[in-house]
């Protein structure tokens, strides 16, 4: 189980050729399980709707709402947060991602950015990673 980053799910939609895209098809098709709770959806939606990703992005308006609607229905909903660690990151976007993954029990982070979660690495038992390692990851064991 996996949380991404809403910079990952930005990345994606800035760009089809990178591994957060790869990662976000793999997590539409079913293929990638992840968790979301509902404030890190509403993170998403807020933070895919800001009018200058809406201008770097591939996607239209109404794309990038089928993509957070799919997200929604394939991913394992982590309802309600049983507690809150906030604040602990700077960002308290970054503070959504984690409660979710500590809550889901989830193997990792998802992040283009390692060093927002780097003052947590060691508190919990969740790898912190980038896309295209998590891709070599998962397509090494498609492999064997």
């Amino acid at each position: 189980m996996y949380v991404l980053d809403t910079n990952v799910l930005v990345a994606a939609l800035v760009s089809r050729r990178g591994a957060s895209h790869w990662l976000l098809d793999r997590a539409l098709e079913g293929r990638l399980d992840i968790a979301i709770s509902m404030a890190l959806a509403l993170e998403y939606e807020d933070v895919l709707s800001r009018a200058h990703l809406k201008e770097l992005s591939w996607a239209t308006t109404r794309q990038i709402d089928q993509v957070l609607d799919g997200l929604l229905a394939c991913a394992k909903l982590i309802a309600p947060i049983q507690f809150k660690l906030r604040p602990i990151l700077r960002d308290p976007g970054d503070d959504l991602v984690l409660e979710c993954a500590v809550q889901a029990r989830a193997s990792a982070i998802v992040t283009v950015n390692l060093r927002d979660f780097a003052s947590v690495k060691n508190m919990y038992d969740i790898a912190i990673v980038k896309p295209g390692d998590l891709v070599a990851e998962l397509r090494r064991k498609e492999m064997e």
